[in-house]
């Protein structure tokens, strides 16, 4: 598919997107009941532990090479304002993102494509519903709801994975390290990096939604389909990430 074309449709299925969202939020028709809460078990709960896993490992191996380097010079208190400066406006936004690229974003293509493989997207049209509605509004209302929850688990984990590596490396007390954490940091950083999250979550959705729709007949192609789910998806994550610095920075 030609390069103008590939953008076209990306940006309708975008438009349609959006659009039915807005239509659902105002008439609560066009999807299953029970579908969100389904999505939303399967992007929270079933994503928070891996999440938090890469955080609290980010805060430890950042904190690690930061703490001799802060020691040298004496400023051993504010490798707590580096951590939690870093954690919660980029390094949890853009590994929640990525996290969430290889994992929902995957499984999110894989099911669709597998569903225009066997036919059943046919079906859906045939049955008078809309397959973006019926299949994408859930998932990316579901993302809205996930990702705060996961954003405040990751902040405080990765935290706390500095927290440890202050007390045990440093010697500074975990109180301590969070009274001046929570010095550093406020609420417009907690935004910050919620609304970053929130964005490179809903690029997640749309790319793999975009992917499935769009893949060639052939069981073949569920593989291609969904790892050019994943590529796309960490791509945007990163273009976008550099216009968020631009932006904010």
């Amino acid at each position: 598919m030609h390069p103008v074309v590939q953008i076209k449709t990306f940006a309708s299925l975008l438009a349609d997107e959006i659009y039915y969202t807005f239509s659902f939020l105002r008439h609560r028709r066009g999807v299953m009941r029970g579908e969100i809460f389904h999505q939303l078990y399967a992007m929270g709960y079933r994503s928070a532990p891996i999440v938090c896993l890469i955080t609290f490992l980010i805060g430890i191996t950042i904190s690690l090479t930061s703490a001799a380097q802060l020691k040298m010079f004496g400023a051993d208190i504010y490798l707590a304002d580096l951590i939690g400066i870093a954690m919660i406006n980029e390094l949890v936004p853009l590994m929640s993102g990525i996290m969430l690229a290889g994992k929902i974003g995957a499984s999110i293509t894989a099911e669709i494509s597998t569903m225009k493989v066997m036919d059943e997207i046919d079906a859906l049209t045939t049955m008078g519903l809309t397959p973006v509605r019926f299949l994408m509004v859930p998932r990316l209302i579901a993302i809205t709801l996930a990702v705060p929850m996961l954003v405040a688990l990751a902040d405080f984990v990765g935290i706390a994975g500095g927290a440890i590596v202050a007390r045990t490396v440093l010697g500074i007390p975990i109180p301590v390290f969070a009274g001046q954490v929570l010095s550093a940091v406020d609420l417009s950083d907690f935004l910050t990096g919620l609304g970053k999250t929130l964005v490179f979550g809903w690029a997640v959705v749309v790319a793999a939604g975009y992917k499935a729709f769009t893949m060639e007949r052939g069981a073949e192609s569920v593989g291609k389909a969904t790892t050019e789910s994943v590529v796309l998806s960490i791509a945007l994550i990163i273009g976008l990430d550099c216009l968020f610095a631009f932006v904010l920075y």
